[in-house]
């Protein structure tokens, strides 16, 4: 067995919440689909199941029959619990407790160990018709809000994880120490040393190609592959003219000329601005942008010859939210994703692990496609030369004044004005983040915003208005503006 529990997503809030929570305790865990066979959890042979549910009080769908009498200790938390009493032969109502603080009472369980009873807020509760062998762990006056199996290693919950939740946190800990028996051994030394010597196993004697885009992801993926390979590894650094003000020369700087990696930049420009030309629609900029660079990855790996693997800075996010760019290659070549287990804060952490300088590890999240979905309209030179340095600007000053420190995610958007083809606006967007992935305005102090408006306008004559969005994120993305 390997000392791990997986995590079956069937909320991507839930799961990133839980997979969190058990990552702080040094408990290594893995996001797998909801759906995933059994066949295929057996192959992994984690120690726990941990299904991830949301609290919208509808029973998700997709698990496999076989998992409650596999003999995995399964814990089923929020939505999730009720597609494990089905599972078990019992019944599920409809909601009898929304948003509702309730005292919650304990029963004696492995599970439950050190958890007190107290209040909690419920956002969704449903009733529950329990089966026989199956008996009450936790309720809340008449409801049952958790059970578990008499015989088997099975538990349901109609709780969420929350934030700053320690009953939460303590029943994941029981689950993953008491039942399930891990161990808290997974860290960034640990998983440092585990991917390079992955990464050195799958690529054996052979060679790596990296396509490296700027971010984060890419670049320690890129550094993990450049440990375990050394000049065995080819890294393609497709610069498309899209990227925020001197960044490409900064990546250039610190991978190249100060890391060692050999890198092949390919300035492709003119190349992306000739694609899009006439382009106004955000969809068909994704499309154009990136078939483009997979062209052009195509043709650079066409030139180096014979390689084993490629090394993709896939996330966890990207999978969980299927923001994967697909990568048309020969099926010989071993695709190898290093950080597809890890959330961004984790990337981050593993970052500085590695000695990486702040400027790269705080850089914020930005689009796979650049500028070009923060222009809105067609993307033209003078106006990615405009939205550069109001971003650049706006950027500058958050920065000298200390309040981009509060901040998730601030950047400018260029709105073309109607009829007039010389001048435009400029959107300025800055929001903090919660735990949930929703997205908040920030209230940023009025005399930085009114410094940024005046640099704006005094930089650059084109830019007739400058404003602020106020609207709120339903999640991550929702932050773009396309």
């Amino acid at each position: 067995m390997r000392d791990m529990v997986l995590v079956l997503n069937y909320d991507n809030f839930a799961s990133r919440a839980v997979t969190r929570k058990l990552r702080s305790e040094r408990i290594f865990c893995k996001v797998v689909p909801g759906n995933i066979s059994l066949q295929d959890i057996q192959a992994q042979e984690p120690l726990g199941l941990l299904l991830a549910g949301g609290v919208s009080g509808h029973t998700p769908s997709g698990m496999d029959a076989g998992i409650p009498a596999a003999g995995i200790p399964t814990l089923a938390l929020g939505d999730a619990a009720g597609l494990l009493m089905e599972s078990l032969g019992g019944e599920v109502g409809e909601p009898v407790l929304q948003g509702a603080v309730m005292e919650l009472r304990y029963q004696e369980s492995d599970l439950l160990r050190d958890v007190e009873n107290g209040e909690r807020l419920l956002p969704c509760a449903r009733e529950m018709r329990l089966p026989k062998e199956v008996k009450p762990l936790c309720t809340a006056q008449e409801t049952v809000i958790g059970f578990a199996h008499e015989s088997l290693p099975l538990y349901g919950m109609q709780i969420e994880v929350e934030q700053n939740d320690p009953e939460g946190a303590m029943i994941l800990r029981n689950f993953a120490f008491n039942i399930c028996g891990c161990t808290a051994w997974w860290d960034e030394d640990a998983f440092v040393n585990r991917a390079i010597e992955e990464i050195t196993r799958l690529v054996g004697d052979g060679r790596a190609v990296c396509a490296m885009t700027g971010g984060l992801n890419s670049g320690v993926s890129a550094m993990l592959a450049y440990k375990a390979l050394g000049d065995r590894l080819k890294c393609i650094f497709v610069d498309t003219g899209l990227l925020r003000e001197r960044e490409a020369d900064e990546f250039i700087a610190y991978y190249r000329d100060q890391i060692g990696m050999d890198i092949i930049r390919v300035n492709a420009g003119d190349r992306f601005l000739s694609a899009l030309q006439g382009v106004t629609d955000a969809d068909e900029k994704r499309r154009v942008i990136g078939e483009t660079i997979r062209d052009i990855l195509r043709e650079e790996e066409a030139k180096l010859g014979e390689f084993q693997a490629v090394i993709r800075g896939v996330s966890c996010s990207d999978v969980m939210f299927g923001s994967v760019l697909s990568a048309q290659r020969n099926g010989a070549v071993l695709p190898i994703e290093p950080v597809r287990d890890l959330f961004k804060e984790e990337i981050r952490s593993i970052a500085d692990f590695l000695g990486m300088p702040p400027e790269i590890v705080s850089r914020q999240p930005f689009p796979g496609t650049g500028l070009a979905l923060r222009i809105l309209g067609e993307v033209t030179e003078e106006r990615l030369r405009i939205l550069r340095a109001a971003d650049a600007i706006f950027r500058g000053e958050l920065a000298r004044s200390s309040a981009a420190k509060r901040l998730w995610q601030f950047f400018a958007v260029l709105l073309p004005l109607p009829g007039n083809a010389q001048e435009c606006a400029i959107c300025l967007r800055a929001v903090h983040a919660s735990d949930r992935s929703q997205a908040y305005a920030a209230r940023l102090p009025y005399d930085v915003m009114e410094n940024v408006v005046d640099l704006i306008q005094r930089d650059l004559p084109q830019v007739r208005r400058v404003v602020y969005d106020l609207t709120p994120g339903a999640n991550y993305s929702g932050v773009e503006w396309q």
